[in-house]
Parts: C-alpha cells; sequence; structure tokens
C-alpha cells in the first residue's frame, strides 16, 4: 500500500468512525425494546450478579419470554459501568464491532484478491452502507457476529506456514458466533464447512487443525446445551415460519376444506411440509428482491427506517455486475467463497415468520459490499480502456454523493423526528415525569403490557435490580411463547377498565393517547400529555380524583 492509498484508508475509516458515532445518543431517539432489555440486564449483572429473573451470570438470558445469547449482554457490562445506563453504554459496542468491521473487509479483500484498491473499494462500502451504519449504531448482536466471522476468516486464511497456530484463535472466534446470535446457528456451521470443503488441503495440511477442531466442537456443545437444546427452542417456536398459531388453519386446514373430500390427494398438497416449502422460498428470494434490497428495505423499525432501501439505488448495477464477474470466474477459490457467502446468508432469516429480515440476514456483510466493490471495481476498469473514465467516474461519484445525501438527511435529521414513536424517546420523558414529586408516590396503571412499557421504565430510572427481582410478577406465556410482566413496585401493567379505575382515588393511569376515552376529557380530570419531537402526543397520564 503506497502513501496514497493508506492516505485514503485513513479516510475512509475516519468518515466510518464519524457516520456511526455522530449524535449516537439521539440518533436513533432512544432505545428501542431490545436495548433496554440488554442494558437493563447488563445493569443488573453489574448491580446484583443476576438478570432480571434472579438467575445467577447465565448463559442464556431470559427476556420477554424469549432468550438471548450471553456474549453481547456481557460486552455491555463494562460499558454500563463506565458510562452508566445510558444509550452510549448499550451501543458503543456494536459502533466498536462495526468500524472494526471496517478495516477487517479491507484485509480479507487483500487475502482473497490481492487488490488493494478493490479492497479500498469494499471498505468504502461497509463504511457508507446504510444497512451497515444503522445496525453499528445501535445494540445488534449481528454485528457482532459478523465481525467475528471476519476476524475468524483472516485468521484461518493466514493460518499458513510459519503461523498456523493462527487457526487455533480462528476456530475459537467462529464458535464464539454461537454465543452471540441465535441466526449463526445456521450460518456459521454452513460458512465453516464451506470453507473446509474450498481450503480443505490447507487445513488438514496445518497441524495445529486437529487441536482448533476440537476447541471449536467443545465450545459449541457446551453453548448449544445451554441454547439450542433448552432455552432457544421458545424463541425458535416463536419467530418460526408456523410462530403465528393460525398460520396452520389458514394455509392448510382450509385450503384441504376446499376438497369436496379430504382425501390423500388433498394431503399431499395442504400439509405443513408443502406450506414450509413455498414460505421458505419465497422469503430466500425476497431477501435479493430489488424492494428489500434498493426500495424499501426490512419491515421492522428497529432495523430500518421507512423506505428507504438496506442499499443505494446506484449500486444495484454494480451489484449485479459484481455478480456477473464471480459468476464468470467461478471457478476460482476466492470466488466460490463469496458466492457461497452470498448464497447462505438469508438461510436463517427465511425460516422465520417475518422475513425478509434486516438483521437475521446481516451474516450477508461484507460479502455484499465485495460484489457490489467487484463491480464497481470492474466497471471503472473497462470504461478506462474505453477512455470514458474521467466523466464516468464524475457521474459515479455524483450519483453516489447524491444518494449519500438523501440517506443522510433522512436519517440525521427526519428519521429522529417523523419514526421516533417506534423508539424509546417517549419513555424516557415519561420517566422523568413519574420521578416528578407530584406523581413518585402514586400507583401506576399502564394499559396493554405486550408492549413491555416495564423495561423502558426500569432501563430511563435505573431501576434497582434487586427490588425489581424481588417485586416482578408475569402473566403466563403467550401463544407466541412470550412473557409480559403484570407488575412491580407501584405499577401494574393490565388492560384498563375506565368505568372502574377512574373511580379509584389518588393513581395514575396511562394508555397510548389516542386510546384514550372522550369520558377523561368530559369530566375535566388532570392529564399529561407525553409528546414526541414531532409534536404527536403518545402517550397520556391520567390522574385520578
Amino acid at each position: 500500500m503506497n502513501k496514497k492509498q493508506l492516505f485514503i484508508f485513513i479516510l475512509i475509516f475516519a468518515l466510518g468512525i464519524f457516520l456511526r458515532i455522530y449524535d449516537l445518543s439521539n440518533v436513533p431517539p432512544g432505545v428501542n425494546r431490545d436495548e433496554a432489555s440488554i442494558g437493563y440486564t447488563a445493569y443488573s449483572l453489574l448491580q446484583t450478579g443476576k438478570d432480571e429473573y434472579g438467575i445467577k451470570y447465565p448463559l442464556s438470558f431470559q427476556s420477554f419470554g424469549d432468550w438471548k445469547l450471553p456474549l453481547y449482554i456481557y460486552t455491555v457490562v463494562p460499558f454500563v459501568k463506565i458510562f452508566g445506563l445510558s444509550e452510549i453504554a448499550v451501543r458503543l459496542p456494536s459502533v466498536i464491532f462495526g468500524v472494526s468491521s471496517i478495516i477487517l473487509t479491507f484485509f480479507l479483500v487483500k487475502i482473497l484478491f490481492r487488490n488493494t484498491v478493490l479492497a479500498l473499494f469494499s471498505m468504502l462500502l461497509i463504511a457508507i452502507s446504510p444497512w451497515h451504519l444503522h445496525l453499528s449504531r445501535v445494540e445488534s448482536e449481528s454485528n457482532m457476529a459478523a465481525f467475528l466471522i471476519l476476524l475468524s476468516a483472516i485468521l484461518l486464511l493466514k493460518s499458513k506456514k510459519p503461523k498456523e497456530w493462527l487457526i487455533i484463535p480462528s476456530f475459537m472466534g467462529f464458535a464464539l458466533t454461537y454465543y452471540t446470535y441465535a441466526g449463526n446457528y445456521i450460518f456459521t456451521t454452513l460458512l465453516t464447512v464451506g470453507i473446509f470443503i474450498l481450503y480443505k488441503k490447507q487445513l488438514l495440511n496445518n497441524r495445529f487443525f486437529y487441536f482448533g477442531g476440537f476447541l471449536f466442537l467443545a465450545l459449541f456443545l457446551f453453548i448449544s446445551y445451554q441454547t439450542v437444546f433448552s432455552a432457544n427452542k421458545t424463541k425458535l417456536s416463536g419467530i418460526s415460519i408456523f410462530g403465528d398459531p393460525s398460520i396452520v388453519h389458514e394455509k392448510i386446514e382450509l385450503p384441504r376444506a376446499d376438497h369436496k373430500d379430504v382425501n390423500l390427494f388433498s394431503k399431499i398438497f395442504h400439509n405443513k411440509i408443502v406450506f414450509a416449502a413455498e414460505r421458505f422460498a419465497g422469503n430466500y428470494l425476497n431477501s435479493y428482491s430489488p424492494e428489500f434490497l434498493f426500495i424499501k428495505g426490512g419491515g421492522n423499525h428497529a432495523h430500518n427506517i421507512s423506505n428507504f432501501g438496506n442499499m443505494y439505488l446506484i449500486e444495484a448495477p454494480f451489484f449485479f455486475l459484481g455478480l456477473v464477474w464471480l459468476l464468470f470466474f467461478r471457478k476460482k477459490t476466492e470466488s466460490k467463497l463469496i458466492l457461497f457467502w452470498l448464497l447462505i446468508a438469508p438461510i436463517a432469516a427465511a425460516i422465520t415468520k417475518d422475513a425478509p429480515h434486516t438483521n437475521r440476514m446481516f451474516s450477508v456483510f461484507p460479502a455484499l459490499a465485495i460484489v457490489t466493490g467487484l463491480g464497481l471495481y470492474h466497471a471503472l476498469v473497462f470504461l478506462k480502456r474505453a477512455k470514458v473514465i474521467r466523466y464516468a467516474s464524475v457521474l459515479v461519484v455524483f450519483a453516489y454523493l447524491i444518494n449519500i445525501g438523501i440517506y443522510l438527511d433522512r436519517y440525521y435529521v427526519h428519521f429522529p423526528t417523523n419514526e421516533a414513536e417506534h423508539w424509546g424517546i417517549a419513555y424516557k420523558e415519561l420517566t422523568g415525569v413519574l420521578n416528578e414529586d407530584r406523581y413518585k408516590s402514586k400507583k401506576v396503571i399502564f394499559a396493554k403490557p405486550e408492549y413491555s412499557h416495564y423495561i423502558f421504565l426500569l432501563f430511563y430510572s435505573a431501576y434497582d435490580p434487586k427490588t425489581y427481582q424481588e417485586t416482578a410478577k408475569r402473566y403466563p406465556p403467550t401463544q407466541d411463547k412470550f412473557v409480559n410482566v403484570m407488575g412491580y413496585d407501584r405499577f401494574e401493567f393490565r388492560e384498563i377498565d375506565w368505568s372502574k379505575d377512574l373511580i379509584e382515588k389518588n393513581i395514575l393511569l396511562i394508555d397510548f393517547s389516542e386510546d384514550i376515552p372522550p369520558l377523561v376529557k368530559i369530566k375535566k380530570y388532570s392529564t399529561s400529555e407525553i409528546k414526541l419531537p414531532n409534536g404527536k402526543s403518545m402517550l397520556t397520564i391520567v390522574e385520578t380524583k
């Protein structure tokens, strides 16, 4: 790498850091539900050595009835110690993993393709990627897993004489992804099998291969015993294709009933296997659809901003050209690896009911940026030969600047104002209001417990974990196996019976503002509204007389 390339490398790295760290406390506007849960769990571990359920230093964390893997949560603990229970503490580890992945992408491409310019292109595309940028600014276990995969892949490729020992930390890094994100039980397993097939000769000739493989297997079996074979069954049953209990009736039983007789023919075409195969195929193909990649993105507000794709529109032709180049040179080992990476990335998300899913498909990085980088690089090489490189370069740079400018404007300006209802900023204000002298001694009844209001109140008040563990009460699991909190201390979470609860003296009733009945205004009860940055009222506190 010459001085000019080193300068560009540093510039891209600095850009990646700036985009991920700028106004991190306020964009996104407040924590989302998972961030609040992970942050408060880390705080609980710091204060009591137990999670919110009172389990001492667990390896599988129960949360809302689903289960979270341990590595990101334990990583957050020292950040909570340093920064307090805050957005910064929960998000900063993800920033570090995201920024580190920018550098690692450069080195992976350099190792695979031995091309510094291509490595810089791929590095830049990761740095400015809407998909990678957003999930590096929020708590993201999938981002941490992607970092571990990248690091492990590089170590494995470098584990040649005289550095054969690098295969040991490589295998350990791959194994740690099983402690990080549930989707990696599928992705990491498939990727490591693919890598073994592609690099079989190098691996088997490595004198540390069997020892590293033993460590990998031991770490995998240890965490699997704690998760896959017990706790994570609950999570999988809730988010799988059959996670909605009505799906069997709607997609299988009703179509069977359309036949005059429920016979063998009807059972062959209308059963769980056929439905699952059809849904999986649709989910998988949609993961690479133009709508998901370039136009709209995913439907989960925690992982996407509204009406903006996971990639820039300008990248569509370069992504296609990159795929064509890889297929044309598919006999090369590095091409096979990147193609295989792309092939398996959507599988974990495709078996869930709400695919395509931005977070569950994050394992597509850095392959997505590498493919796009290949397309961009070879397009410019062709244009250089055609002697129109100067005009083409100006056009490409201009198009990219327009795309990036639109995204940054939407993300840093409009997103925190117009989409704040999907984040925790209203709960942050609510917590402050409820702790005011006029309200802090009153009983609180909060409607709609399925929204997990409790975790935001715990997070933003830094509520004493020991007291919460002792006073928390929970509802029985729902059909999706999720567990909602019934109450703790002075807080009760249930549906409000306005005709009865308004009669009870000196309590606070809280509901979404749009659901407050006219009776409250007619009888002139004292109310306080919690408003979003755009001026819309989200929550209303009603004080009984």
